[in-house]
């Protein structure tokens, strides 16, 4: 028995086969597996040989792997590319509407008209509307102390000086159920103007009240009806209610004067409205209008202009 393991023995070692293919009897089957491996670059190496480069093996490796990247298939390209979106122009805020005689032009220089779209000019960021202008202030109120307690002087505004007369003089009224009294007619305005420079000028007043309606050159005696007809003729004369020529008018006339912290809008209108005469002239249902002159000057005889005002108030109502 042992000679004939020995002979086996022998005959593998002159076959050329190593001892260690007893023990493995897988060991065809792993050089099959290394072979096919050594088969996958087999086609570098051969290549590589030919070439003459074979102790240069890792760059011959580089390169093929670049063959490999070459074969490799390319990916494809997206179908349908989507374009790039580009924003719609912002519509221009309007110029504003044409008046309907004629036609106007917005500062973009579209036509106004036609119904057409002006559009924001390119390349501008959001064409965003200008902001809303500031309110206006409020009006003046010519009833506070600040206009009814200024003293009248030569800087003195004279229309703040009427405007707050006739504003304590409507307060007065509203407060007593009747409507304002309107400041708007030009003639009561000249009439009373006329007469308060007059007596400033002439200095007629003698502390009666005829004396302060009736004009300088009015022939004595001053009675309540020489008054009444200077006043008359002297707003007719300026034109009011067509000189006379409407259907029926009315007017009348409040005086007064003052100095120093007396010569203010709201003297005057406290005189007035405590004085019975005065007073049932400001709260008329019949006048509807009025206008106030004030005028810097002493209207009295003998007397001197310092630190005093005139205040004249000539009122009416026109029936065209």
């Amino acid at each position: 028995m042992t000679r004939v393991i020995a002979l086996f023995v022998i005959a593998i070692l002159a076959l050329g086969l190593p001892a260690s293919a007893l023990a493995q009897p897988n060991a065809g089957a792993s050089k099959a597996k290394k072979h096919k491996r050594h088969k996958t670059s087999s086609s570098c190496r051969k290549k590589a040989k030919k070439s003459g480069v074979d102790r240069k093996r890792a760059k011959h490796k580089s390169s093929c792997k670049k063959k490999k990247k070459k074969n490799a298939t390319p990916t494809p390209p997206a179908e349908n590319p989507v374009p790039p979106v580009t924003p719609a122009p912002t519509p221009a805020p309007s110029g504003g509407a044409a008046s309907s005689g004629g036609s106007s032009s917005s500062s973009s220089g579209g036509d106004s008209g036609g119904g057409g779209t002006t559009t924001a000019p390119s390349g501008g960021g959001e064409n965003t509307p200008p902001p809303p202008p500031p309110p206006p202030p409020p009006p003046p109120d010519f009833c506070s102390s600040t206009y009814a307690d200024a003293q009248v002087t030569p800087a003195t505004n004279p229309s703040d000086a009427e405007a707050s007369v006739d504003c304590l003089i409507n307060q007065f009224r509203v407060a007593n159920g009747l409507p304002p009294f309107t400041l708007t007619n030009a003639a009561l305005l000249s009439s009373s103007t006329f007469h308060a420079n007059d007596s400033v000028q002439f200095k007629f007043w003698d502390g009666t009240s005829q004396s302060s309606h009736v004009n300088h050159d009015t022939p004595k005696p001053w009675d309540q009806n020489a008054a009444n007809k200077a006043v008359n003729d002297r707003i007719l004369g300026a034109g009011y209610c067509n000189g006379g020529a409407a259907t029926s008018f009315a007017d009348a006339e409040d005086t007064y004067a003052g100095s120093g912290t007396f010569a203010t809008p709201r003297k005057a209108f406290e005189f007035w409205s405590t004085d019975p005469p005065h007073k049932a002239t400001l709260l008329s249902t019949t006048l509807t209008e009025h206008r106030i002159a004030v005028v810097v000057g002493n209207p009295n005889q003998g007397g001197t202009d310092a630190d005093w005002a005139t205040f004249v108030e000539d009122l009416g109502n026109c029936v065209p």
